[in-house]
């Protein structure tokens, strides 16, 4: 267990006083096979206002985060944990399936997407695991609770959910699960909220080897839906010379696993470019030139659709925009301030990029625009300098500190007074 999480046994200890406590879901098979589980989640057959009474007369606070849905957060040394009440369906119709309290955990668990989730431990170690998902764990299936075709009406998210739980475990889909979930595909994003499907992907960036994952959403056709420049990478071949890999999607597989989990997106997206761009050379294979400018333009729409966050998606235009520099400029003084001022706050994420990117392939002084600088990269001379030299703030105000901030990256220069009487005679030049 890391220091923020507590052992379950423990937890499940000061809850004691709920009837039929049991520890569920993706902790028990983690606990199970010797992983550190993310969360503790619990079920009991008490009603969430019964655990809420309970809770408080044993001096705990309890908070009923989602009551209409039996669940109240628990609170234990300032750590939160979510107790469920038993639940079983009444009428299935996707998320807003009507359901009924339950009376037993066997009931609970047969709601459950997954049959390795589907596993519930007793307060006393006792493991009750009634649709084999012990068996599915040590085969490497994910396998379908019941029917998956009616597991992925009740949420459709759950097509997306398999494939991501084959990718973090190395396993595969159970054949009927597999062909239950390409029937579904069409309808996964017309039927779930874009937040809960980034979601999927932001636990996914976590993991070894996302790329089983997207390779997955590629093959069903729901990375496309999601990115519509993705449609048809595979087929865009590229120069040999630089990508032996081949084409365009597995390129960009390669580079979302060699990044760091933090530049996952900017792996994903770096390349988003190349579709619009691709050339066809007579020598078998396509150009793709300037697709780093097109990809940084295409980042506000698709970040905009993905409900990404405004500061990701400023970094993921920076880097998308500047990720080719490294490979074709020279690293002159001149030409690496340029590229830093450039980069500003996002030079460490471009870096972590362009390293994934380039694999071994790219030559050692690449790597100097990344090297501090002597030279500070930020604008030397300030509108307070300017004021103090009897300028008013407007448009020529502007004008001055652009000149000498260009003057400053192209020469190196340093000197204020230098820097201000470039400025100013470059106002009067133009």
């Amino acid at each position: 267990m890391t220091p923020a999480m507590k052992d379950y046994r423990e937890v499940m200890q000061q809850l004691s006083f709920l009837p039929d406590l049991y520890l569920v879901g993706g902790a028990v098979r983690d606990i199970l096979f010797g992983r550190e589980p993310e969360d503790l989640d619990f079920a009991t057959s008490a009603p969430p206002e019964e655990t809420l009474r309970l809770a408080k007369a044993h001096g705990l606070e309890a908070v009923p985060t989602g009551l209409e849905h039996g669940t109240v957060t628990v609170l234990i040394e300032h750590h939160p944990f979510e107790v469920t009440t038993f639940r079983r369906d009444v009428e299935t119709y996707g998320r807003r399936a009507k359901v009924a309290w339950g009376r037993s955990i066997h009931e609970d668990l047969a709601r459950r997407d997954f049959t390795i989730g589907a596993i519930a431990m007793s307060a006393k170690g006792e493991v009750v695991d009634p649709f084999d998902g012990q068996r599915d764990y040590e085969a490497g299936l994910i396998r379908a609770v019941g029917d998956p075709r009616q597991r992925f009406r009740e949420d459709y998210l759950r097509v997306i959910r398999a494939g991501r739980f084959a990718a973090r475990y190395g396993f595969s889909i159970e054949a009927q699960t597999l062909e239950a979930a390409r029937e579904a595909a069409p309808a996964v994003l017309s039927h779930v909220a874009v937040e809960r499907v980034t979601a999927e992907l932001d636990k996914a960036f976590k993991d070894p080897t996302p790329s089983r994952f997207l390779r997955y959403l590629y093959d069903l056709e729901i990375l496309q839906r999601l990115i519509p420049e993705f449609e048809d990478t595979h087929l865009l071949l590229q120069n040999p010379r630089w990508h032996p890999e081949g084409d365009v999607f597995t390129h960009v597989l390669e580079v979302v696993d060699r990044a760091p989990p933090p530049y996952r997106w900017h792996a994903l997206l770096h390349d988003i470019g190349k579709k619009d761009t691709a050339k066809w050379k007579e020598e078998g294979w396509y150009s793709f030139h300037r697709h780093e400018e097109v990809g940084s333009r295409l980042i506000p729409r698709i970040a905009r659709d993905l409900r990404l966050s405004s500061a990701l998606r400023d970094e993921l235009v920076v880097t998308t925009a500047l990720h080719m520099v490294p490979a074709f400029t020279k690293p002159t003084p001149q030409a690496v301030r340029a590229f830093q001022a450039k980069a500003g706050p996002h030079l460490t994420a471009l870096e972590a990029l362009c390293r994934a990117d380039a694999g071994n392939r790219r030559p050692p002084e690449a790597w100097k625009f990344f090297e501090p600088q002597p030279i500070p990269i930020h604008p030397l001379l300030q509108g307070r300098h300017l004021i103090a030299r009897g300028h008013q703030p407007g448009p020529e105000f502007g004008r001055i500190l652009q000149a000498a901030y260009e003057h400053q990256l192209e020469t190196g220069e340093t000197d204020l007074e230098k820097l201000y009487r470039v400025g100013v005679e470059g106002v009067k030049g133009r």
